[in-house]
């Protein structure tokens, strides 16, 4: 077996055989997250309602869009992207910021990175009730579809994992990338059909809009939440394919790194 190969059946066996601990320590950046705190894990709810109420008046008041339950839309496509935008950018710090969990500890440091991701899983999941409770304020309803949730779920976790691993090897040897991604990420933000519908968009644009995979995810929970319609067999197929690309890719540079990053740490 090559070594690319034994790479890649080591990382799928971390996530098995750790996934135990990384769920623990999931819950462990969590509480640190919020140590402290009267409000606790209501502050997980802050900052998506912040810009959901923010754009909600900017596009209802301001430029006067009518479309029927906007905040739902909005918050639709806020969640899964504030999920993906905050794991890649703490994913990303989580090695060079590690000190000794990295030069000292036994614990693979595929286990830091997947913590980070998990902790902001529990941020999105535990914000989920509040765009159900808007839904039906806004008496829309929640179907079958619903049950496509969890399979969206993992496929988002494989390809914030890739990316997220990638970048944090790659940030041990050039710091910069950190800044780069927190940048990129804002950019994205506004590049995705999170505060417009794509069918507002020219047919050109949209087309580039799609290249970015995170932006088919979206599309695929705003048909779940907001129109109550199966997501596109054809998008469901391009995201897990492109998802699990990314993390075999993520994972095997990571893998190739990681012996280096103690002298970098």
């Amino acid at each position: 077996m090559t070594p690319q190969k034994n790479n890649l059946t080591e990382g799928f066996r971390i996530l098995i055989k750790y996934k135990y601990l990384i769920w623990v320590l999931s819950l462990k950046e969590l509480k640190i997250q919020y140590r402290g705190s009267y409000l606790g894990f209501f502050w997980s709810l802050v900052n998506p309602m912040l810009l959901l109420v923010i754009y909600t008046f900017l596009f209802t008041v301001v430029f006067h869009n009518s479309q029927k339950a906007y905040p739902v839309y909005l918050f639709c496509g806020i969640l899964p992207f504030t999920w993906f935008q905050s794991s890649i950018i703490v994913g990303t710090t989580s090695i060079s910021n590690a000190g000794s969990l990295v030069t000292k500890s036994l614990m693979p440091p595929e286990i830091i990175v997947l913590s980070k991701i998990g902790a902001n899983l529990l941020n999105y999941l535990l914000s989920v009730p509040v765009l159900v409770l808007f839904i039906y304020i806004f008496k829309m309803g929640i179907g079958l579809p619903i049950f496509y949730f969890p399979l969206l779920i993992i496929i988002e976790f494989f390809f914030i994992a890739g990316v997220s691993l990638f970048f944090a090897a790659l940030n041990v040897f050039y710091r910069d990338i950190q800044f780069i991604i927190m940048n990129l990420t804002t950019f994205l933000f506004f590049a995705m059909p999170v505060m417009y519908f794509d069918r507002q968009l020219p047919l050109k644009i949209r087309h580039i809009v799609y290249l970015n995979p995170i932006a088919y995810i979206i599309k695929c929970f705003q048909d779940i939440f907001y129109f109550n319609v199966f997501p596109r067999t054809l998008y469901i197929l391009i995201i897990l394919s492109i998802s699990l690309l990314f993390f075999i890719l993520g994972y095997l540079y990571f893998a190739a790194r990681k012996e280096l990053f103690s002298e970098f740490v």
